[in-house]
């Protein structure tokens, strides 16, 4: 500013009088943050991390299964995303971009293609997660799967799968959509046809599931939306209209600018105040999960093995063949009397039998259906904790 002005003596006056004006000009605008547009819009851009699912089962988890579908809630999002396994089968992996925040992740089982499911152990209760730009390393969730024999799976544990799989794909992202999407309900439906013990009602909901959800729906949101902050966009037009007031006073009074300000400002906070302020009402969302309830028993163990059940008496003399010891030693009194020998052999009567040689603990529970808060949410705008 000193240099501009030293270099205005030197020069014509009227010519003098543009610069200053100029630099004068440039010095407001930088001091009121008009030149910081493009790198507060940088600065606002948000951060994403690429987070690990890791699924793996111990059988039965193949190209006819239906995937494994995480349900990623938190920082303005609920999504839900397929993981699908791999050629060699029984184990997927896939990423997701995630903003900077606090998420919990769940699982949903897959039906396989003989309409057996999954006992998810380590993600049966939710997960939860940090995802955080500057950290050293990435998060991973880890979901192990346990395979539960199509006759042990319930007609409620299907229909559970059956209502989550329809929920997913309705408000999935792209691994959910379009021919991801029908693939997998397809593979649900024949799989769950496939079931022995699967009742009508169960096969017909299977069945039914791609008329109730739209496929070709744009994918969820895996993002929460851009922030707006209008306080501080008001701020920066206020101090802008200032700045216009102040560079116009050059050829005006005082008194008519200084006026001229307080009236916008005036209106500014009028405006501000007539907004009612919102306070939350916190609602429990509540959601269903199957819970294995224990029963362990002893079960006998059994082996076929022979046994002896009496003896067989064989005369040399006349071949008579008794299995009563009684009888024999009468008949040998009879051949006695009659001069001719008494003696016999005796041969051991084996016979097959099922006998049990010891026994085993088993768990012969079942699966109940629990129900659990998995988040809270403001019943007005919707916001959650």
């Amino acid at each position: 500013m000193g240099k501009a002005i030293e270099w205005a003596k030197n020069h014509k006056p009227h010519t003098a009088a543009i610069v200053v004006v100029a630099v004068i000009a440039v010095s407001i605008a930088a001091a009121s943050g008009a030149f910081t547009q493009q790198d507060k819009t940088a600065t606002d851009e948000q951060k994403t991390v690429d987070v690990t699912l890791n699924v793996t089962a111990d059988n039965g988890w193949d190209e006819n299964a239906t995937p494994a579908i995480a349900h990623i809630e938190g920082n303005d999002v609920d999504f839900y995303h397929a993981v699908t396994p791999d050629a060699e089968g029984n184990k997927g992996t896939s990423t997701v971009a995630l903003a900077e925040g606090n998420y919990t992740v769940s699982f949903i089982s897959p039906v396989n293609s003989a309409g057996s499911a999954f006992g998810i152990y380590d993600t049966g209760e939710p997960v939860d997660i940090t995802v955080d730009a500057d950290a050293e390393d990435a998060p991973i969730v880890n979901c192990h799967m346990t395979q539960i024999p199509a006759d042990q799976v319930t007609d409620e544990m299907l229909q559970d799968i059956i209502d989550q799989t329809k929920d997913a794909v309705e408000n999935g992202d792209e691994t959910l959509k379009g021919d991801a999407g029908t693939d997998i309900l397809d593979k649900l439906e024949g799989n769950v046809a496939q079931k022995p013990n699967a009742s009508d009602e169960t096969k017909q909901e299977a069945t039914d599931a791609d008329k109730e959800v739209d496929v070709n729906d744009t994918p969820a949101q895996t993002t929460p939306p851009a922030m707006t902050d209008n306080t501080d966009n008001s701020n920066t037009g206020s101090q802008s209209s200032n700045t216009g007031n102040q560079s116009s006073s050059t050829g005006s009074s005082n008194s008519g600018s200084t006026s001229t300000g307080n009236s916008g400002n005036s209106g500014s906070s009028s405006s501000q105040s007539s907004q009612p302020t919102h306070t939350h009402t916190w609602v429990n969302h509540e959601a269903t999960r199957q819970v294995w309830v224990s029963n362990w028993v002893d079960v006998p163990d059994y082996e076929t093995q022979q046994v002896v059940v009496g003896n067989k008496y064989i005369f040399a003399y006349d071949g008579y063949t008794t299995t009563d010891i009684n009888d024999a030693k009468a008949h040998a009194r009879q051949l006695i009397m009659q001069g001719a020998p008494e003696n016999y052999r005796t041969e051991t009567i084996y016979e097959t039998q099922t006998v049990q040689t010891g026994s085993h603990k088993e768990d012969q529970g079942h699966y109940e259906t629990e129900t659990y808060v998995d988040y809270v949410y403001c019943s007005s705008c919707g916001a959650r904790q």
